[in-house]
C-alpha cells in the first residue's frame, strides 16, 4: 500500500473501516482534534520516514542476501496509525495515556514495518545474529517499564541524529521476542539474547525493535507459510468477522496447516543436508526407503477438524 500523503483526516470513515466501536474512542480520551493534529504531523513526516525506509530495506538486503526469502518494509499508513492508537489507548493506556501529536514517534514503535521471510525456521537463528550484530545490542537500553519509550529516545537522540552515522548509532531499543505456540518451540528458540513469549494464540514470529534516526521501527520474521496464513488472519478480523465462531476456528486450522507445512520443510532440508553429507563421504547408496513423518506432529485435534470440513 502507497503511503497518502495528503487523504483527509475523517474519524468516522477510519472507525468504519477498522470497525472501532463508539465506546472504544470515547474511553481513549484522546480529543479528536489531537489525534487531527497527529495524523496530519505525521502525513508530514512521510518523505523523511520514506527515505528512511529505504536507507533501512537496502542494509538489509545488502547484510541479510543468501539468508533470508525476501523482505518487505512499508511506513505505516496514516488512518492504520490512528486505529492503532486508539486501540491500544484502551489496551494498554499505562504507555498510551499521554500519546500526543508531540510525543507519538517516541511512543509507536512500528511507523515503519520490516517483514523478512525465511524458509525454514531454523533459519531464524541466523538471522537473528545478523541483527544484533547490524544494529547494536545493548541491554542497558531496553524499554523495561512504559515510560522508558520515550525516556530513552529523548536520552539519546542526540547521539542517534548524527547525519551519516544513523546505521551506527542505531540499537535495539526492546529485548528481541520470540512468540510461540508449542512447548517444542522453546528448545529451537532458546537464545540468551531473546525473550519467549507464548501469550499469543496462534501467533509465531520473532520480533526486533529498532531505534534508528528519529524513529523506533519494528522487524518481524517469520516463514513463508506463517506469513500467508497471518495475512490472511489479518484479513478476516479487519475490518469485520473478529467474533465469528465458525471462521476464527478456519483460522485455527490454517494455523495448524502453516505448522505442519514448516516442520515438512525443516525435515526435508534435514533429511537432504544428510543424504548430501553421506554421497560426500562416498556412503554406498542403499535402495530407496520409506520415510516416516509421524513424529512430524500437527497442531491438537487438526485431523478431527479436517474430517468436519472435507
Amino acid at each position: 500500500m502507497a503511503f497518502e500523503f495528503d487523504k483527509e483526516f475523517d474519524l468516522k470513515r477510519i472507525q468504519k473501516a477498522f470497525d472501532i466501536s463508539q465506546k472504544s474512542i470515547d474511553n481513549s480520551q484522546i480529543d479528536e482534534h489531537e489525534l487531527e493534529k497527529i495524523y496530519h504531523d505525521f502525513q508530514s513526516s512521510g518523505p523523511r520516514l520514506d527515505k528512511i525506509r529505504a536507507e533501512i530495506l537496502s542494509t538489509l538486503n545488502e547484510e541479510l542476501t543468501g539468508k533470508i526469502h525476501s523482505i518487505r518494509c512499508r511506513v505505516k499508513d496514516p488512518d492504520h496509525l490512528i486505529e492503532k492508537i486508539i486501540r491500544n489507548v484502551n489496551k494498554n493506556p499505562d504507555k498510551y495515556k499521554s500519546i500526543n501529536a508531540d510525543n507519538y514517534n517516541k511512543i509507536i514503535t512500528d511507523l515503519i514495518g520490516v517483514r523478512i521471510i525465511i524458509l525454514d525456521k531454523r533459519d531464524w537463528r541466523d538471522v537473528h545474529n545478523s541483527l544484533l550484530r547490524i544494529f547494536r545490542n545493548l541491554p542497558e537500553r531496553y524499554v523495561t517499564i512504559p515510560e522508558d519509550i520515550i525516556t530513552n529516545y529523548d536520552k539519546y537522540s542526540d547521539e542517534a541524529n548524527i547525519k551519516r552515522k544513523f546505521l551506527e548509532n542505531s540499537y535495539h531499543a526492546e529485548k528481541p521476542v520470540v512468540y510461540i505456540t508449542s512447548e517444542e518451540d522453546r528448545e529451537l528458540y532458546w537464545d540468551e539474547n531473546l525473550r519467549i513469549d507464548n501469550s499469543k494464540s496462534h501467533y509465531r514470529s520473532v520480533h526486533y525493535i529498532i531505534r534508528y534516526a528519529t524513529v523506533y521501527f519494528e522487524i518481524q520474521v517469520r516463514t513463508l507459510f506463517e506469513e500467508g496464513w497471518l495475512e490472511f488472519d489479518h484479513r478476516i478480523k479487519y475490518p469485520y468477522d473478529q467474533n465469528n465462531r465458525q471462521k476464527q476456528e478456519y483460522i485455527g486450522i490454517l494455523s495448524s496447516l502453516a505448522v505442519a507445512a514448516d516442520r515438512l520443510i525443516s525435515f526435508y532440508e534435514e533429511s537432504a543436508f544428510q543424504q548430501e553429507n553421506f554421497m560426500k563421504k562416498g556412503v554406498e547408496k542403499k535402495e530407496p526407503q520409506t520415510i516416516s513423518t509421524d513424529h512430524i506432529k500437527c497442531e491438537p485435534d487438526l485431523h478431527a477438524k479436517m474430517r468436519v470440513l472435507f
